[in-house]
């Protein structure tokens, strides 16, 4: 049984202990990344819940003018925008290429473990984000066209949400979630994880093809740059609130992918890990074989 596996693994000290499997969790579980499945769900989950918490609310001055910007009824890159390009698109587009240029005998696993680790780029974005916003509680650029502060309200004295009239409540709870940018972490998780899919399945960086790969490739990263900066022309996000969110994004892409797919420079980037490791153990396999039968040989002689 896999769970009293676990337990002798603990009780024996002298037992080396499996550090990937933890000594019970099954080949199968590994290779089909069942946990990452479960944790996507458990994402999910924590996405809806979070949607509803309210963030923390930070005091304010309301002559404070690096608030005190319009509110855009149009956005340039709206929420569902946001949602087409920094996850749909790129799903679509790494389930097409994977299917196109991956080798019979890997297309459907190198897909799914692509789709996978994009997901997960994106939802543990999205969470991180939320937390972050939920707790900082920094206002937006266009905070008091939110608000819209009583009259009476003094001019050099900090004052806290009771002072706003706005009806709109949502919109008013909204106005503490600048940092960080959730268009600029979510743009950048889903299209860099892209882009560097992309980069490594077209061998981008061998010398020996055409510089179009890495334009392809490196496609992803300006649209990114381009929603999270349009956040700054819609007064929805201060400057740094891009910067720190198109930071989280980055990093968080970057480390779901160089998890499932080696670096985009490596002779086989278009394959994952996982497949790479296999092949490696059964080619050691073949050779400790070899060598046993060669060994064998030479003692019989």
């Amino acid at each position: 049984m896999p769970i009293q596996d676990f337990l002798n693994n603990i009780r024996n000290p002298n037992k080396r202990f499996n550090r990937v499997n933890l000594g019970f969790v099954s080949p199968t579980i590994l290779k089909w990344r069942i946990t990452d499945l479960i944790l996507i769900v458990i994402l999910v989950i924590l996405y809806f819940i979070l949607y509803d918490i309210k963030p923390f609310h930070r005091q304010f001055y309301i002559n404070d003018l690096t608030i005190s910007h319009p509110f855009a009824e149009v956005e340039t890159v709206g929420n569902t925008a946001l949602f087409v390009y920094s996850t749909w698109i790129p799903l679509a587009i790494v389930i097409v290429v994977s299917l196109l240029l991956t080798t019979p005998q890997y297309k459907l696993y190198n897909t799914y473990v692509a789709v996978i680790g994009l997901c997960l780029s994106v939802l543990i974005t999205s969470v991180t984000t939320d937390v972050l916003k939920n707790w900082i509680g920094r206002l937006r650029p266009d905070f008091l066209a939110r608000c819209i502060p009583d009259p009476s309200t003094p001019i050099n004295q900090l004052v806290s949400i009771e002072v706003c009239t706005s009806d709109n409540l949502g919109r008013l709870e909204d106005g503490f979630r600048t940092t960080p940018s959730g268009h600029s972490s979510l743009s950048f998780a889903g299209l860099s994880f892209l882009a560097l899919f992309l980069l490594g399945q077209l061998q981008a960086p061998n010398t020996k093809v055409g510089s179009w790969r890495t334009l392809i490739g490196a496609a992803p990263f300006l649209m990114a740059a381009y929603i999270a900066l349009s956040r700054t022309r819609d007064y929805r996000h201060h400057f740094v609130d891009v910067f720190t969110g198109s930071i989280l994004g980055l990093g968080i892409g970057f480390w779901s992918y160089l998890r499932l797919f080696p670096w985009i420079s490596h002779e086989r980037s278009y394959v994952n890990l996982i497949i790479i490791e296999e092949e490696n153990e059964e080619n050691n396999s073949k050779l400790d074989q070899e060598n046993e039968a060669n060994y064998t040989r030479l003692t019989d002689v």
